[in-house]
């Protein structure tokens, strides 16, 4: 049986004075590769920061195997400070591998990043999952990693988070990815965990058949209480004092039944259809293109493009990060002009915009203020609704739309996000990467939505299990700015095609300009010293040499009444092997930098 790395123990985790877990008692084992799912706000993140942190629990224990490594992919991870993404990917490693490095770099085109200039949330996330792949930790922790990923890059982590031998918890809203990676699902579920062995393909009928059985027993639960009220009404006053403990038997019985309803609660349930009817045809486009250097034809994100979106379309826009698909859309809604070629928009159209960054939350503000910024009562397909009416739909409670937006979920803030969409006129819906942070239940409310709203529908989304059951049509970005219009939806394309179109390759025109402003720049004339060189080759050969001595130490240790029979040794050794260990990590750097400094003469 593998090895246990991690046991919680009666482990109780709490946040703002609410439960967040209680009760736990479960165990992680050398090679899971574990999905942990749950509504927004549950602690699935939470709970992966304090594994990360080993932080001390709110009471009962949580065991960490001793000196394991962890890593950690944040939902949102901060813009990080590079000079050198070598040197950045290889800081944390003992012994860092140079050529997987590179290998790395190379396949998720992270070479082209400029890295002097503001990252975009794609490229960000692509840095920090180079480096969680490249990482000699142990247990690797995962917060929604697909989120701003394009599907060849999706495609890629997939492939190689599964050629690792390693354990892996994982949280995330994209079903096709966790059907491919998971061997256990672990559901956070009324501040337990529940856990299930196996893929993930099956964990919609699991859990299904889980909450028809909480039903069937809150319902006997609340038949009872029925049961004992009427005897308390009818029987109690002769008996007072014999029956206190009866009593106080059916006051328990009520709390339980109170947290039971829970699990029955209603899930997010939005009719949305359109205000107003549109014109037939809802944009054309007349050989459009846009470049955001205006000068240069070589440099156009698309040329020529020649697209008509009708009403009622439901269309998928797909292709690699930095393709220009985001571009396309502001375009179409008149933020961005294009640089050649005309837009003509259909009468009587209202567009509605959810952009990915989540702009339009202030921060600064409440969900009850969001909404309704002077009063209580918003309107809401013709109607005037009381605003927490309106925010129950979408699972906030009084006291969440009272709260600051600062302390929402990635997840919350999304559904905030579409709250504030729904509002208002449209009949045209343009969705920017719609899905990231979504729990389950509401991207099921989102995918209903979109198959029975009456209007248009225009979705940016990686989500492969989504775009199947939300869009009829695709417009593709593929590679070399090409664009094209497929009829039908992810699966019918990616059975055709699969995902070798949607790769970014090196362009020829662009790469041969390029070229000419390599060849522009002065020589480099910088060179490696003598002794730089005989390092560089040398150290290699010293390091196997003290990584050697470490071992004899180390053996030295395995005998468990050393420390009895001759504690001189036992100290002597310790003493060694710490110095062994500074030595290796500090030749290692040195050499590091000399591969570094090579690498930058031999290729300016």
């Amino acid at each position: 049986m593998p090895k246990t790395l991690i046991t919680f123990q009666d482990f109780k985790m709490s946040q703002s004075n609410r439960v967040l877990l209680e009760n736990i008692n479960i165990s992680i084992h050398q090679f899971d590769r574990i999905v942990l799912v749950g509504q927004n706000g549950c602690g699935k993140s939470s709970l992966l920061s304090l594994l990360k942190n080993k932080e001390e629990c709110d009471s009962g224990s949580i065991w960490i195997a001793p000196n394991m490594k962890i890593d950690f992919l944040e939902q949102d991870p901060p813009e990080p400070s590079i000079n050198n993404l070598l040197e950045f990917l290889s800081q944390d490693n003992q012994h860092p591998n140079l050529s997987r490095t590179k290998e790395i770099i190379e396949e998720l085109n992270l070479k082209k990043i400029n890295l002097k200039n503001k990252l975009s949330g794609g490229e960000i996330r692509k840095i920090y999952i180079a480096k969680l792949i490249l990482s000699e930790s142990e247990l690797l922790l995962l917060d929604e990693p697909t989120n701003h990923l394009d599907l060849p890059t999706i495609d890629w982590l997939e492939k190689k988070l599964l050629s690792l031998n390693k354990t892996i918890i994982i949280v995330s809203h994209d079903q096709e990815f966790l059907k491919k990676i998971s061997t256990k699902t672990f559901w956070i579920h009324q501040a337990q965990i529940l856990k299930r062995e196996g893929p993930y393909s099956n964990f919609q009928s699991w859990t299904n058949e889980v909450i028809e059985v909480e039903k069937m027993k809150s319902h006997k639960l609340k038949q009872k209480i029925k049961s004992e009220k009427k005897w308390a009404v009818e029987g109690i006053s002769a008996r007072r004092k014999r029956n206190m403990g009866r009593l106080r038997d059916l006051e328990k019985l009520s709390k339980n039944y109170e947290s039971s309803t829970a699990i029955v609660k209603k899930p997010l349930n939005i009719i949305l259809n359109k205000t107003n009817e549109s014109a037939l045809n809802i944009i054309e486009t007349f050989d459009l293109s846009f470049s955001y250097n205006i000068k240069n034809e070589n440099e156009n994100i698309f040329s020529k493009l020649n697209l008509k979106i009708r009403r009622d379309d439901r269309i998928g826009i797909i292709g690699a990060n930095g393709s220009g698909k985001s571009t396309l859309v502001k375009i179409l809604q008149g933020i961005y002009p294009p640089k050649n070629g005309k837009i003509k928009f259909g009468a009587n159209v209202n567009v509605k915009y959810f952009d990915q960054n989540k702009q339009s939350i202030n921060l600064n503000k409440t969900p009850w203020s969001t909404l309704a910024e002077n009063g209580d009562y918003v309107d809401f397909m013709g109607d005037k609704i009381h605003v927490l009416s309106y925010l129950k739909k979408f699972l906030f409670d009084e006291k969440k739309s009272l709260q600051s937006n600062l302390t929402l979920s990635g997840g919350e803030k999304v559904r905030l996000s579409l709250a504030k969409l729904f509002l208002n006129k449209h009949n045209f819906l343009i969705l920017d990467e719609p899905t990231n942070d979504l729990d389950f239940d509401t991207l099921n409310l989102l995918e209903t939505s979109i198959k029975n709203y009456d209007g248009t529908v225009l979705i940016i989304s990686h989500d492969r299990f989504f775009l199947d059951n939300t869009v009829e049509k695709l417009i593709v970005f593929e590679n070399n700015n090409r664009i094209l219009e497929h009829e039908g939806n992810f699966s019918d394309y990616y059975e055709k095609f699969g995902l070798e179109k949607l790769k970014i390759i090196n362009d020829p025109v662009k790469t041969k300009i390029s070229n000419k402003k390599i060849i522009s720049k002065k020589f480099n004339t910088k060179k490696m010293s003598y002794k730089d060189t005989y390092n560089l080759e040398m150290l290699p050969l010293k390091i196997e040499k003290l990584e050697k001595e470490l071992k004899e130490h180390e053996t030295i240790l395995n005998d468990t009444d050393l420390f009895k029979n001759n504690r001189k040794a036992f100290d002597k050794t310790v003493i060694e092997i710490t110095n062994l260990k500074k030595m290796i990590s500090e030749t290692e750097n040195k050499w590091l930098e000399l591969q570094i400094l090579n690498d930058d003469i031999n290729n300016p």
